[in-house]
């Protein structure tokens, strides 16, 4: 299976995962979010969700449509096989430390479907991966001070995201921890 934008597919099953919806009514919280999801492709979401229902991810079932054209719309909702590939591309996003801020951003804020303890869990792997990342490109790049201009650059700009992204991580890590932090969680 190799569906091309998976913070799109993320973000699809964990919206589901709530509660059963429409195309309809997934494709509109996506556009009044479109902020978060800027980098999200346009393509035809219809389409996408039918794909995901034919992988076997979503299943659909009929019920009465309030509104419009016809007398019944489909529902999704996530099947068996989706929570399982939901928990899957989660994991699989927040371990990628070279993973785009759209897909990041998506699977933080799907993070607080999780329990607690399952969160902090992966977002310490997350600091892991992220402190290897960071020995490796030291260990490939040597002193950098002695690489020419752009590399110097490159790598700079490199440790200096991963050396924030683990401060974030610390301070989020901090927050979950502490019990007395209270947001609406899972």
């Amino acid at each position: 299976m190799s569906i091309v934008e998976p913070q799109r597919e993320l973000f699809v099953l964990g919206f589901l995962r709530g509660k059963p919806a429409s195309a309809y009514a997934i494709d509109k919280t996506l556009r009044e979010h479109s902020p978060l999801y800027r980098s999200f492709k346009r393509g035809n979401l219809y389409t996408f969700i039918e794909r995901l229902a034919s992988l076997g991810f979503v299943e659909r079932e009929r019920a009465v449509s309030q509104r419009g054209p016809r007398k019944t719309k489909s529902l999704y909702r996530l099947s068996a096989k989706g929570e399982r590939r939901f928990m899957e591309l989660l994991r699989s996003v927040l371990l990628d430390v070279q993973a785009n801020d759209a897909a990041l951003e998506t699977a933080l804020v799907l993070l607080g479907q999780l329990r607690r303890d399952r969160a902090v869990e992966l977002l310490r792997e997350r600091a892991s991966k992220l402190a290897a990342h960071e020995r490796r490109l030291t260990r490939l790049f040597g002193d950098m001070h002695t690489r020419a201009g752009g590399a110097y650059l490159m790598v700079l700009h490199t440790l200096h995201r991963l050396r924030g992204e683990r401060r974030y991580l610390s301070d989020t890590l901090d927050l979950l921890l502490n019990r007395r932090w209270q947001p609406q969680w899972a």
